[in-house]
């Protein structure tokens, strides 16, 4: 076979869809993640750590959520296996009086100052969605319910916003701010 037609075969072969199919293309490897300027999901694969947590007052100021104070802490990791874990925290929490021994008092306080759940994602790249389906979290009725976030990617940051009515609160806009931690 001349050089010229065995081309044209290699070429036909490459655009096929059913050779794609049946003969996937291999991976590349690279010294980092890749990243796709084709698909957010690949871009939102990894480890976040909080920037701001808040609410949008009527000024249109964000107001750090009180119960993670003004410096909260907390991460967002998104696998590509589909699964997510996310959790907010104040980093000023009081230690209790007794580490073995709390009061009742004390866990109370310690639930209000966390903030954490787990599960599976799907991102809606032409609506900007992430959804998260939590199957586990410190909320018991976020389980099993589409946590729907909108999404915006600048450069190394992610921006997770939506409304909510929190329980026994009126409806409120808020906005998490995430940055990517580099491998």
């Amino acid at each position: 076979m001349n050089l010229a037609r065995m081309a044209i075969c290699v070429f036909l072969l490459l655009v096929s869809p059913r050779a794609q199919s049946e003969f996937p293309a291999a991976e590349v490897q690279t010294s980092g993640p890749t990243v796709s300027s084709s698909s957010d999901r690949d871009r939102l694969i990894g480890t976040w750590k909080l920037v701001s947590a808040g609410t949008f007052r009527s000024d249109g100021k964000l107001e750090p959520y009180p119960e993670y104070g003004p410096n909260p802490i907390g991460y967002l990791m998104y696998d590509p296996t589909g699964h997510m874990c996310v959790s907010l925290s104040n980093p000023n929490h009081p230690n209790w009086a007794n580490p073995e021994k709390p009061t009742d008092a004390e866990k109370l306080r310690s639930y209000d100052a966390f903030f954490a759940y787990c599960g599976t994602y799907e991102v809606r790249d032409q609506e900007h969605r992430v959804i998260h389906r939590p199957e586990m979290g410190s909320w018991p009725h976020y389980i099993g319910t589409d946590q729907n976030r909108n999404f915006h990617l600048e450069s190394n940051r992610l921006i997770l916003s939506d409304e909510e009515t929190p329980p026994g609160g009126e409806r409120r806009r808020y906005q998490i701010t995430w940055e990517r931690i580099s491998p």
